[in-house]
């Protein structure tokens, strides 16, 4: 009987002991976010340029990036521009015959997803070189603008490629999309490139907080139906003083 009386006690107890682990579910799910993956590749001709292009990988995003020798057996194709550049006779850059790094990433976060810019920067032979990248949410578009400043690298020997995968279809861009989702942008060297992309699909943050509220709400309901079940059913039913006993009641009416 003790044991039964303790239950309710023991699920305050464990209703307590949980909620700091769902409140953290709860706050992971608003902070989930908008998440990018994609790949980034730097090569130069070894003629002009002996050392081979690296990047530098900041230890707070080992798990989600990594660098690929290429050409290589791991690395991808490298894209090929879709159209001449603008500039009349420009020479159109290309990865053949060049040798350098494929940056790829997965699953990164805005924030993080921002550090790129002076990752890719850092690792093209022009110390000159800048890159921007940044991506803002508005309603249901995902908007990324950027920019690359390349005017000290020569396209005949240098080339970079930016390759990026929205989390939904993308609904413009001045790059060459590949597929839905995916977006191409290879920067002329020697010039100032702009970046953007619009891509449309509900926040998932938005989308993760009721359902984590609604789990919440049934949670803690069936824990105090059960509390208030498991103390009905236990309640103290001994005799009170001055109460009439319902075995005494009986035999004086008899």
């Amino acid at each position: 009987m003790k044991s039964l009386r303790r239950a309710p006690i023991l699920a305050v107890v464990a209703l307590l002991a949980l909620m700091p682990l769902l409140s953290g579910c709860l706050t992971k799910s608003t902070t989930v976010g908008d998440q990018f993956s994609g790949r980034i590749l730097v090569v130069t001709s070894p003629e002009s340029n002996p050392t081979t292009p690296t990047f530098d990988i900041p230890a707070s995003l080992g798990g989600q990036v990594w660098a690929t020798e290429f050409p290589s057996k791991d690395a991808a194709a490298a894209p090929t521009a879709s159209k001449a550049p603008d500039a009349g006779d420009a020479v159109v850059p290309t990865a053949e015959g060049k040798k350098g790094t494929q940056l790829s990433f997965d699953h990164l976060s805005t924030g993080q997803f921002g550090q790129l810019g002076d990752i890719i920067a850092a690792a093209l032979p022009d110390p000159t070189a800048t890159v921007d990248l940044k991506v803002t949410r508005s309603g249901d578009f995902v908007r990324l603008r950027g920019s690359a400043a390349l005017a000290g690298l020569d396209p005949a020997t240098s080339f970079l490629s930016i390759t990026v995968d929205f989390a939904g279809p993308v609904a413009a861009t001045n790059g060459h999309q590949v597929g839905d989702s995916t977006v191409v942008w290879i920067p002329q060297p020697g010039q100032t490139t702009e970046f953007n992309a619009d891509s449309e699909y509900a926040d998932p943050a938005t989308a993760a907080v009721p359902s984590w509220t609604w789990f919440m709400i049934l949670l803690c309901a069936a824990l105090v139906a059960f509390v208030a079940f498991a103390a009905y059913k236990n309640r103290d039913n001994s005799p009170r003083p001055g109460r009439v006993q319902k075995k005494d009641k009986d035999k004086a009416d008899a």
